[in-house]
C-alpha cells in the first residue's frame, strides 16, 4: 500500500470512529428522553466496539512509524490523529456514563428538568459532528469556530446547572435523580471540550501551528471571560 492510502485509510478511520461515537451520544440522548432502559444498555454495550477501533488505530499508525520515514508535515498528521482517536474514544467513554445514568433514571417519575439537558446535548453533538468535519474537510476556519463556540455550550451549561439546582431545592424528593441529571449534564459539557481540542488538533494538522489565542469560556454566572482552557 503506498503511503497516502495508508493515510486515506487513517483518515476514514478516524471518520467511522467519530461516526461511530456520534451514533452512539445520539442514543444516549434518545435513551434519556425516551426513558428507555434497553437501548441504554445497548449504548453499554456498545463501547467495546469504540475500544477495538481506536486500538485499530493505534496499531495502524504504529505499524506506519515502523515502516516509514515520516516528513515533518505527515509526522504532524499522524500525531495528531492519534491524539483525536484517544479524544473520540473518550467520547464514547461519556456517551456510555450517560447511558448508564439514564437507566437510572428510567425507573424514577419524570423530570421537568430532563427536556433542559437533551437541549444541551443537542448542541454538544452539533458541535462534534463539527469538529470531525473540519478534520476530514481539513477546514482550519471551519475548526476555528468551534472553538470559538465553546464558550455558548460552558454557558448553556452554567444556567442548566443552576436550573438543577433550583429544582432540588424546590423538590427535596427528586435530588437523587436531579443529581444523576447534573452528572449527564457535566458530561455533555465535558464531550463539548473534547470537541474544541480535535478541532485545535484539525486546525493543527493544516497549519502547523496551535491556535494562539486563549479559548473563550464562560463563567458558572454565565457571563463571557476569556481564560485558558
Amino acid at each position: 500500500m503506498t503511503f497516502q492510502k495508508e493515510m486515506n485509510a487513517l483518515d476514514a478511520a478516524i471518520s467511522q470512529f467519530g461516526g461511530a461515537a456520534e451514533d452512539q451520544l445520539a442514543k444516549a440522548l434518545d435513551a434519556l428522553t425516551r426513558r428507555d432502559a434497553v437501548l441504554a444498555k445497548d449504548v453499554v454495550a456498545g463501547d467495546r466496539a469504540l475500544d477495538e477501533m481506536e486500538a485499530q488505530i493505534g496499531r495502524d499508525t504504529a505499524t506506519m512509524f515502523a515502516r516509514r520515514q515520516l516528513m515533518a508535515g505527515d509526522l504532524r498528521t499522524v500525531l495528531a490523529i492519534i491524539k483525536i482517536a484517544s479524544t473520540i474514544e473518550r467520547v464514547g467513554d461519556l456517551a456510555k456514563n450517560t447511558a448508564r445514568r439514564s437507566i437510572i433514571l428510567s425507573e424514577s417519575p419524570p423530570l421537568r428538568t430532563v427536556s433542559a439537558v437533551a437541549r444541551l446535548g443537542r448542541e454538544t453533538m452539533v458541535q462534534f459532528s463539527d469538529c470531525l468535519d473540519a478534520f476530514a474537510q481539513r477546514e482550519p476556519e471551519m475548526a476555528l469556530t468551534v472553538w470559538c463556540k465553546d464558550e455558548e455550550l460552558d454557558n448553556l451549561y452554567n444556567g442548566l446547572q443552576r436550573e438543577i439546582v433550583h429544582e432540588m431545592s424546590e423538590n427535596p424528593a427528586a435530588v437523587a435523580e436531579n443529581t444523576q441529571l447534573l452528572f449527564i449534564a457535566k458530561n455533555m459539557e465535558r464531550i463539548g471540550d473534547h470537541a474544541t481540542f480535535v478541532a485545535e488538533m484539525a486546525h493543527y494538522i493544516v497549519t502547523g501551528e496551535q491556535i494562539g489565542e486563549k479559548r473563550p469560556k464562560g463563567l458558572p454566572d454565565g457571563s463571557p471571560q476569556t481564560m485558558q482552557s
